[in-house]
């Protein structure tokens, strides 16, 4: 990230403040401002052979923007780079780096400190570049407010509670694991435990952590950050992924030595992340005595409340749930509103398939039962299920049966 942080500043504030700057100048600042505004999080400029392609994603979904221009497109990248510390000459390879702006909030006109995460990739017309947008004015979320089941609540908490211990959170790209990771730390952060967290990138600073950035062109890696943070006296580790056999023994020795490790890893959902680790080179025994649990999730995008209409279930919809061993007891649509931008949605939440291991659960690692066998188990001692959990969410009125089966599938 730059030494700097940059000032960005809307078109109304620009002409309060009699400020006329160069084309480009300007274009950046309104395709920035204005998805922060939208609540974007992330911004695609994708190089078209006419033009470039303007997208925000926005609670998931990607919406398309005004294009730019081809012959604005360049200088725009290029004045991205150089906000980012990037090489502007270096089109050919992929790029990574970090703005850090401060923007006029939407309300009460104090400034909001925004990060951007800067990534460029070559492609047959010129680079794209995807900007993530970090609001760390949103603070962290707790664990109340992730949409975890009471139920499912009640356990993640016993198990974190435990002073040692393996916890892992699973699911795809997006589907909000660092979300989830940052409220279970913040849940943990007390006076009486030392948190230390391995992380690439950090996304957002929790006081009283000490946070770690890997740096690669340092040197500063996985491996060798997180064996000098168990010198560290740690009670509670964070890492941020398990990437490899390097990272996920290490991970092990710690929870085994008397630590509490949670981390990430990428499996579709809970008793897939059994097989990950045991194909990872993790013998199952060194399974059945570290790890405590596993918590599969996926993102899902919520009903607007001002305009959500309520309609009988229909008899697919119906058939879908009993396979699921679920009741659909009623449907919403979403319809659209001036709240929710036409879209019928506003924000997201999530689903989530929480796996206790118990002996029965123990009993089938050992064996290296298939995924299957294990879910049975899990389902026979009360495992709430992604769906059941979607379901649960339908008939609450929270989301809608199409973008339920978009993310969990028939």
């Amino acid at each position: 990230m730059g030494d700097f942080v940059y000032r960005l500043l809307s078109h109304e504030e620009k002409l309060r403040k009699n400020i006329t700057e160069e084309l480009t100048i300007t274009r950046v600042d309104e395709l920035i401002h204005k998805a922060i505004m939208l609540c974007a999080s992330d911004i695609h400029v994708q190089p078209e052979e006419q033009y470039a392609r303007v997208r925000y994603r926005i609670d998931g979904i990607l919406y398309d923007q005004e294009s730019l221009p081809y012959q604005q497109y360049a200088p725009i990248i290029s004045r991205l780079k150089v906000l980012a510390a990037l090489d502007i000459a270096q089109l050919r390879l992929p790029q990574d780096g970090k703005i850090r702006v401060e923007v006029s909030s939407k309300g009460n006109g104090q400034a909001l400190t925004i990060d951007l995460r800067i990534s460029t990739f070559p492609s047959m017309y010129g680079e794209k570049m995807v900007i993530r947008i970090l609001d760390r004015s949103q603070g962290v979320r707790t664990l109340q407010e992730l949409g975890l089941a009471d139920e499912s609540l009640s356990r993640v908490k016993n198990i974190i509670n435990n002073p040692h211990g393996f916890f892992l959170l699973t699911g795809p790209t997006g589907s909000g694991k660092s979300t989830t990771l940052y409220a279970l730390l913040a849940n943990l952060n007390t006076a009486e435990r030392n948190i230390v967290t391995m992380e690439d990138p950090v996304e957002y600073n929790i006081s009283g952590i000490m946070q770690s950035q890997v740096n690669i062109q340092a040197g500063f890696t996985f491996d060798n950050g997180l064996r000098c943070l168990l010198r560290q006296d740690p009670d509670v580790m964070m890492i941020g992924e398990i990437r490899d056999k390097t990272t996920v023994q290490i991970a092990i020795e710690a929870a085994l030595t008397g630590h509490l490790v949670v981390s990430t890893l990428h499996t579709n959902d809970a008793p897939g992340a059994i097989t990950r680790l045991i194909d990872m080179g993790v013998e199952p025994f060194l399974i059945n005595a570290t790890v405590t649990g596993v918590l599969a999730q996926r993102l899902v995008r919520v009903l607007c409340n001002h305009c959500k209409l309520e309609c009988a279930p229909y008899d697919g919809a119906l058939q879908i749930a009993q396979q699921y061993d679920a009741k659909l007891e009623r449907l919403f649509q979403a319809r659209g509103c001036a709240h929710c931008r036409q879209t019928g949605y506003k924000g997201r939440m999530g689903l989530f398939e929480l796996l206790v291991f118990d002996d029965q659960i123990r009993d089938l690692v050992i064996q290296k039962a298939s995924c299957e066998k294990v879910r049975q188990q899990a389902i026979a001692a009360s495992m709430i299920t992604l769906a059941q959990d979607g379901i649960a969410k339908i008939n609450a009125g929270q989301i809608s049966f199409e973008d339920f089966l978009c993310v969990v599938g028939q």
